[in-house]
């Protein structure tokens, strides 16, 4: 499977998980977690961070249950 591909299953790595909290904190800090959750601006905002800095892209629910 090519690292571009959307994967549905993820095996996280430390560095993974590191990177995604810190986007989730980026996102957070910026207003875009209006109540107590994420709305479809800030996942979409969450998931292409992601995909900008790991170069894989994992779908909301992956990012969700993580």
């Amino acid at each position: 499977m090519d690292r571009f591909d959307t994967h549905d299953k993820a095996s996280w790595s430390q560095a993974m998980l590191h990177t995604f909290c810190n986007i989730c904190i980026t996102a957070i800090e910026r207003g875009m977690r209006p109540n107590t959750h994420f709305d479809k601006a800030s996942w979409k905002f969450v998931i292409q961070s992601f995909k900008d800095q790991t170069r894989l892209s994992l779908s909301k629910s992956l990012l969700k249950n993580k």
